[in-house]
């Protein structure tokens, strides 16, 4: 899968703001030994960018599987990005009614 693909997927769900996902997410975050991070929502989707103590894949797989774990609805499919200098992670996530959320996760 691309990330153009799970980008199109989005568009047929429903990726309005959600206040348990917000809240949920930056609770998770907030236990984690981050260096520090970031939430925002705009157009549907939810902006993490999290500032890793060490940056490696390791941690930041990590860190995003816990994630997906502790907020993830019925089907759930990601596309991950690697550069020289961050991680980055496209989270999609559904219920069968096609409630949904949208994450762009930046680890670095």
């Amino acid at each position: 899968m691309t990330k153009d693909t799970l980008l199109d997927m989005s568009k047929t769900l429903n990726t309005e703001y959600e206040i348990g996902i917000w809240l949920e997410t930056r609770d998770f975050l907030e236990r984690q030994d981050l260096t520090t991070f970031s939430i925002k929502y705009t157009d549907g989707q939810y902006n993490l960018v999290i500032k890793l103590k060490k940056f490696s894949l390791d941690a930041a797989k990590t860190i995003f599987i816990s994630l997906v774990r502790f907020i993830e609805y019925r089907s759930t499919f990601y596309v991950r990005e690697d550069t020289r200098d961050a991680i980055q992670y496209f989270l999609l996530s559904s219920m069968d009614s096609k409630k949904a959320f949208l994450f762009h996760i930046v680890f670095e």
